[in-house]
């Protein structure tokens, strides 16, 4: 089984993939609370064969697991790259997508909200200098409610978040008022994605969330960024 992207990752294209995964390196490292962490491809190790394998399709889950199995109580502040693969049900063939991204474990969910943006900012205003809006949103969020940018309404929680984002990010953003807009799969609380103004894909995604496991939690807050959408812009 060959990955459908396999052959897209050389020449020039290589060097650009080479010079973001430094770029992001550089960026994190040069904050010394944060740790890389180094993710494997495949789940289930004991399996036969490659033919038999599960490919990972997102990194978020396995550093959830990772935390709620063996330190759950400790702040945790990591940094990734690395692959992910995912089924493209139109052409039946798996893709094979790089993923750079942030999280930040068992931290204050505004402070780490605070954190991943600041980061991601950085990031993409290095590479891209001003060519991309941020999205907020909020799964608590009911289409058209007059409290969405009320301060005064107890049920507020996206206008906080706004505001945050307003004192510490001078990138332009947006409010999503669309009902259930937000990644399902990971992401209970604030939710936000970036899209490129030059062609409207989404370069990254990230919001908070809560986990538990044998009486075990966390809360977290990261992004992951789509670095193969990143790398045609440059």
């Amino acid at each position: 089984m060959l990955v459908n992207s396999f052959d897209t990752k050389y020449s020039q294209t290589a060097a650009k993939y080479e010079s973001l995964d430094i770029t992001f390196s550089k960026i994190l490292s040069s904050n010394k609370k944060f740790a890389r962490i180094f993710t494997s491809v495949i789940e289930d190790k004991s399996l036969n064969s490659l033919s038999e394998s599960t490919l990972r399709s997102d990194i978020t889950g396995q550093v959830i697991n990772t935390i709620l199995t063996h330190d759950s109580d400790s702040k945790h502040f990591l940094y990734y790259m690395g692959d992910v693969f995912k089924n493209d049900n139109m052409s039946q063939t798996i893709k094979q997508f790089r993923q750079h991204g942030v999280e930040i474990i068992n931290s204050p969910k505004n402070i780490s909200f605070k954190e991943v943006l600041l980061i991601l900012d950085r990031v993409l205003k290095y590479i891209l200098k001003k060519n991309y809006t941020f999205v907020l949103t909020d799964p608590k969020m009911i289409k058209n409610e007059t409290y969405l940018l009320d301060g005064s309404k107890s049920k507020n929680n996206i206008s906080k978040y706004v505001n945050i984002f307003k004192k510490n990010i001078k990138a332009p953003f947006e409010l999503n008022l669309e009902k259930d807009f937000f990644s399902q799969d990971y992401h209970q609380d604030i939710f936000f994605y970036v899209y490129s103004n030059i062609s409207k894909k989404i370069l990254a995604q990230g919001g908070g969330y809560k986990y538990k496991k044998n009486k075990k939690k966390i809360e977290g807050f990261g992004f992951s960024s789509n670095v193969d959408y990143i790398a045609e812009l440059i």
